[in-house]
């Protein structure tokens, strides 16, 4: 289903947001760095993996699951083989083994934001409507739980208002983005945001929910 105008302007204004909340939530909870030119594997791989970073995607991917099968209760080789799932496409995968470290580590911050970028991805390859919103739902539930995880993390509510938005569920995208607005009234992302709730709101696409939410 094609977005509308307005839609497609709000998307391109956050859209750099949902790459920056994963570095930044990286970085804050695995204790890698604070430089942006990282890329995934440079996050999860820690120092003494130069080498492996010469390796291909395949021999990667092949590490990480043989890593997995060796140990598979450990967080940090979860969220790395599904952060290469997740690089190579393969949303899939990436779903099913980050579920996977969410029922192993629940209190993660950082596996349910991994999370709701395999959802979504997944979501914007899907041409069934049903499915694609409820696979939205689902990246709007895991950006949910990051955003409970990380209460001080404004960009977690954008991410789950943005996802619920595509989900057809407005009053939750409302509700999210208020809470954004609580922790950056004045964000960069603040007009824009606003901009979309009243659009929202005028255009009667929401029903309840968006009264509830806390300002």
């Amino acid at each position: 289903m094609m977005l509308d105008r307005d839609k497609i302007s709000f998307w391109t204004k956050v859209g750099a947001i949902t790459l920056a909340a994963i570095f930044v939530g990286s970085f804050l909870f695995m204790g890698i760095g604070t430089g942006l030119n990282y890329s995934f594997l440079d996050l999860l791989s820690g120092p003494g993996k130069q080498e492996e970073q010469t390796t291909g995607s395949e021999g990667q991917i092949a590490k990480a699951e043989k890593d997995f099968e060796d140990d598979p209760q450990n967080p940090r080789v979860i969220k790395r083989l599904g952060v290469l799932y997740l690089q190579e496409g393969q949303t899939d995968k990436a779903a099913e083994v980050l579920e996977k470290g969410r029922k192993v580590d629940p209190q993660d911050p950082v596996l349910p934001l991994y999370l709701g970028q395999a959802y979504e991805k997944q979501a914007q390859g899907l041409s069934d409507e049903e499915k694609r919103k409820a696979t939205y739902k689902e990246a709007g539930d895991a950006y949910t739980a990051a955003a409970e995880a990380q209460k001080n993390k404004p960009q977690m509510y954008l991410l789950a208002g943005q996802a619920y938005e595509q989900a057809g569920e407005k009053g939750k995208a409302i509700q999210y983005w208020n809470e954004y607005l609580k922790l950056e009234p004045e964000g960069e992302q603040a007009d824009a945001v606003k901009e979309r709730i009243g659009t929202l709101l005028k255009g009667g696409e929401t029903t309840g929910g968006a009264g509830g939410a806390k300002r």
